[in-house]
C-alpha cells in the first residue's frame, strides 16, 4: 500500500508538478480549498503533509499548529519564505522538515523520505480495532466502518475519544464529566446519561455491536 501525501499549496501549477512527480511513488491528493484545511486531514488521512505557509484564510503556521494539536504525521513545509524566523517558528510549532522555493524535485523527494522513515519508527497513528471493520485513529480521533468515516458530533469525538483511551477499564462518570464539559458540578444526571445512550445507540445501528458497555451507577467502557 502506498504512502499517502497531502499537498496544501495554493499554487496549483507548483502543486500539480509536485503530484505529478511523486505519483508513481505515493498516493497523493492536493487541496483546492483552504477554509477547513483540518477536516481534509481527517477525512484524507495522510501520512505525510506538504505545507505552503502563505495560504488564503489562514496561514501555514495556523494549521500545522491545528494539525499538530490531534495528529504526530510529519509535516514539512515547502515555502518562498526564506528568513530564519519563519524556520525557527515552523519547526516550533511542529514542522519536521523546511524547503525554500525554487527547489528541486529531487530533495523534496529526499526530504519526505527521511520523514516518512522517522515517523515509520515512532510516530506511526495508533489505530485501535473496536469490532470487526471498526476502527479508532487515536491521533487524528477518527472513527472508521470498513475504512468509512462515521461522523460524530464534537460531544460525541470527546466522549468516544475517553473511552478508547482507556479500553478494557472502567471509564467513571466523574471522568467523563471533565473530559466533556471541564467539571463535575453543575451537570444535570441525566445530560451524561442522555449523551452516552445517543452515542451507543448510533454506534449499534451502523456496525450491530454494542461498543459501549455500562456499569450501572459507575460509568461506562470499551471492551
Amino acid at each position: 500500500m502506498k504512502w499517502k501525501i497531502l499537498i496544501i499549496e495554493d499554487d496549483f501549477l507548483l502543486s500539480g508538478q509536485i503530484a505529478a512527480s511523486l505519483q508513481q511513488t505515493y498516493e497523493v491528493r492536493c487541496l483546492h480549498r483552504f477554509d477547513h484545511v483540518l477536516s481534509e486531514v481527517g477525512t484524507y488521512e495522510p501520512d505525510l503533509v506538504l505545507l505552503d505557509i502563505n495560504l488564503p484564510v489562514h496561514d501555514g503556521f495556523y494549521w500545522c499548529e491545528r494539525i499538530r494539536s490531534v495528529s504526530h504525521l510529519p509535516i514539512v513545509f515547502i515555502t518562498s519564505r526564506a528568513e530564519t524566523a519563519d524556520t525557527v517558528k515552523a519547526i516550533r510549532l511542529g514542522g519536521d522538515d523546511y524547503i525554500v522555493k525554487p527547489f528541486r524535485l529531487e530533495l523534496l523527494e529526499a526530504k519526505i523520505q527521511a520523514a516518512l522513515r522517522r515517523n515509520e519508527e515512532y510516530q506511526k497513528p495508533k489505530i485501535v480495532e473496536l469490532a470487526p471493520g471498526l476502527t479508532y485513529n487515536m491521533d487524528l480521533q477518527s472513527l472508521r466502518l470498513h475504512g468509512t468515516a462515521i461522523e460524530l458530533t464534537p460531544t460525541e469525538k470527546k466522549l468516544f475519544h475517553a473511552l478508547v483511551r482507556k479500553k478494557g477499564a472502567l471509564v467513571s462518570r466523574t471522568e467523563l464529566m471533565l473530559a466533556l464539559w471541564d467539571t463535575d458540578q453543575f451537570i444535570e444526571e441525566g445530560t451524561l446519561t442522555t449523551s452516552v445512550s445517543r452515542l451507543r445507540h448510533k454506534l449499534s445501528a451502523l456496525t450491530g455491536h454494542s461498543v459501549i458497555v455500562t456499569s450501572k451507577g459507575k460509568g461506562y467502557y470499551i471492551e
